[in-house]
């Protein structure tokens, strides 16, 4: 038998470590100790799984990269995209994030990160959100009536969409749209987005039913109707950028699930008003819907606009298409009553989150090619 090892590496950052350290001298993580028990067949059994959970990921985003113009897998690393939540951040780094989109305010092409995202401010914007709703619960409690109840519940609703948002809108590197427009498009997108929704559920015959072609007609009409109203203000604002689709779908996209949200506070049977636990429920399956399908949907629509005006030959374009028709049967899963559950909603979650970081990826690989040719173009400037 071989003797035991008077030492551990750190299976975060790789260093060397007393066997009886319980945490990592250099990154502070708990460390994984080898058991006796675990026998080296063990050890390559469990090598083979996380291999083979390990290559369905890369499988997985180099195809979806693939559809972006990309090559390759694409690291999904939430530790490295939430490495700034935790941090402490002062009003001034809050306030110069919103103070964007101006001619004074919006930074240059070789000023922009290309490297990563890492929002933060987004988390503080949802515990603010939580603590208000909190604390209108309270007064609930002390003054129990309707209109307190009323507030409390359109807190709740509107917690997750408005936050996702803001994460959006820190994701945008360009930093080109002000949070006005961004609010504009919120509220006008939002409704607009609704309202062109209720024409195509006539125009499909969707009676609201969640058996599966009433989920798949939910999911054709909603999300190309929020598509459809992202595309007016992408082809309004003329904007070229992957980050800023994101952004103006993510706009579209909670202002839709924030009003969907408000008005599922009452019931349309009975008139009653939604419980507390009815309303963190949705909250909860606010984490990944409409906000995030929406900027998928947008920001392959700009991709294959680029630079160009958008016309009607952008939305026919496979590389559109394949997005939009993604969005529209994660959507259609989603809400498909024969299949609904919980663990059903988690996967669909990450898989939605897997597409919104390969586009975050392709953003910043669009951020890149850009500063390249600039330079390009600086080095060609100063021989001639």
């Amino acid at each position: 038998m071989a003797e035991e090892q008077e030492y551990v590496f750190c299976t975060n950052c790789g260093t060397k470590n007393s066997r009886d350290a319980k945490f990592c001298i250099n990154c502070g993580q708990p460390l994984v100790k080898p058991r006796e028990a675990d026998h080296p067949e063990q050890q390559a059994t469990a090598h083979r799984q996380d291999e083979k959970q390990s290559s369905v990921m890369d499988a997985t985003t180099s195809r979806i990269n693939s559809w972006t113009g990309g090559r390759g897998a694409v690291k999904v690393s939430l530790r490295d995209f939430f490495g700034q939540v935790f941090h402490h951040h002062t009003e001034r780094e809050a306030e110069d994030i919103f103070i964007v989109g101006t001619e004074h305010t919006t930074p240059s092409l070789t000023d922009l990160a290309d490297d990563r995202v890492q929002p933060w401010l987004f988390s503080r914007a949802l515990l603010f959100t939580l603590v208000l709703a909190a604390l209108l619960w309270v007064l609930s409690i002390l003054n129990p009536r309707t209109g307190v109840t009323v507030s409390l519940d359109v807190a709740i609703a509107i917690a997750v969409p408005v936050s996702a948002l803001i994460l959006f809108f820190e994701v945008n590197v360009y930093r080109n749209i002000s949070f006005y427009q961004v609010i504009q498009i919120f509220l006008m997108g939002g409704a607009l987005s609704l309202i062109v929704t209720m024409i195509l559920d006539s125009l499909l015959g969707n009676n609201g039913e969640l058996n599966l072609w009433g989920a798949l007609t939910t999911g054709i009409a909603e999300e190309l109707a929020k598509v459809l109203v992202a595309a007016y203000f992408i082809s309004r604002l003329n904007v070229k950028h992957i980050f800023n689709g994101m952004l103006i779908g993510a706009a579209v996209g909670s202002g839709f699930a924030a009003f969907e949200n408000v008005m599922y506070m009452v019931s349309d049977e009975t008139g009653q008003l939604a419980s507390v636990s009815d309303a963190l429920l949705r909250a909860l399956f606010s984490i990944s819907d409409h906000t995030e399908w929406c900027a998928i949907a947008a920001a392959a629509l700009v991709m294959v606009k680029g630079s160009r005006r958008l016309s009607f030959d952008d939305f026919m374009q496979p590389a559109f298409l394949r997005f939009l028709i993604s969005v529209i049967l994660i959507h259609a899963l989603w809400d498909w009553n024969a299949i609904s559950s919980l663990l059903t909603m988690a996967v669909l979650a990450v898989i939605t989150w897997i597409f919104v970081f390969v586009l975050i990826h392709a953003g910043l690989r669009e951020v890149k090619e850009m500063q390249l040719q600039l330079k390009q173009h600086q080095s060609t400037a100063k021989v001639q």
